[in-house]
């Protein structure tokens, strides 16, 4: 009689009262969803969809969502098949001064995830911690060339912005690697977002609004996007910052058009890796309402 009458008093409760609270992971064979109150936040891919036309495409999020499920994210759009949701590449990627893989388009370069873990913190955060393996597939033989941890950390939404931070180190296990982005005027390469609609975006940096141009655009260390007049797109706002050996970024390839938006880092010229030296990339993306 009793186990009758707690099914019943469940079945009358509303869908929100049994949502589990807080945040959780569900980690499944491609990759890692988060969610905050069973509400999706992100997903993380380890697995490529296709290992035999694409087997480098993984390590990066996408969806990311906004806190009410709107998607705010791309992946392989029409316009440009290489870009992914939220992810860190390099058009250079050499070894003893030679070119050996394009990580931006995904060609010679792939990744293992090692290992995936999350974990809770006191203050109601969580951290998805993963360890990855880079591997360069463009000779005869597999070369394990770097190892990479990172730590993604969502703060739970409550009643503000959801924040999530990236850090991420690079640690080379060969000498004389060396990272760069796009070897051209523009630079592009290092952490990067391809937004939903963005050639409806607008650009505002240190309390001003910023002007998109081809090559980098110097801003302050922070970057706000936002979608004004866009149905369903309008009440939110994104903020991204990056900081390289702790040291903010303030150089960006900003796109009013079907593109990705960039912290531009180390730009055409590339930077030597030093063997056991790890690089530490930090990242912050930011998701408040706008109240329109």
């Amino acid at each position: 009689m009793k186990v009758l009458l707690v099914a019943a008093l469940i079945a009358l409760l509303p869908a929100a009262a049994l949502a589990r609270p807080g945040l959780d992971a569900s980690i499944g064979p491609d990759g890692v969803t988060i969610t905050d109150s069973e509400k999706p936040v992100l997903f993380y891919r380890t697995k490529p969809a296709d290992p035999s036309v694409e087997p480098g495409r993984l390590n990066y999020v996408h969806p990311l969502y906004a806190p009410d499920g709107t998607i705010l994210t791309q992946d392989r759009p029409a316009d440009h098949l290489h870009q992914r949701g939220v992810f860190w590449s390099w058009h250079q990627i050499r070894l003893g001064g030679d070119q050996v893989a394009d990580g931006w388009f995904m060609k010679g370069l792939t990744f293992f995830v090692r290992q995936t873990n999350f974990d809770g913190e006191r203050g109601g955060a969580g951290v998805l911690t993963l360890q990855v393996d880079w591997i360069i597939n463009s000779g005869p033989e597999l070369v394990f060339v770097a190892k990479e941890v990172t730590r993604v950390r969502i703060q739970p939404l409550k009643d503000g912005p959801r924040r999530i931070d990236f850090d991420t180190t690079i640690t080379p296990l060969v000498d004389d690697l060396s990272i760069g982005g796009s070897d051209d005027a523009k630079g592009y390469g290092g952490f990067s977002i391809r937004l939903v609609a963005s050639d409806r975006l607008v650009f505002a940096s240190g309390g001003k609004a910023v002007k998109p141009a081809v090559t980098p655009v110097t801003a302050a260390s922070s970057m706000g996007f936002t979608w004004p007049g866009q149905p369903g797109l309008s009440k939110w706002a994104v903020g991204m910052a990056c900081k390289v050996n702790g040291r903010p970024v303030s150089l960006w390839i900003l796109r009013r058009e079907t593109s990705m938006q960039n912290c531009v880092w180390p730009g055409r010229a590339p930077v030597a890796l030093p063997k056991d030296k790890p690089l530490r990339l930090q990242s912050t993306l930011i998701i408040r309402a706008t109240g329109k």
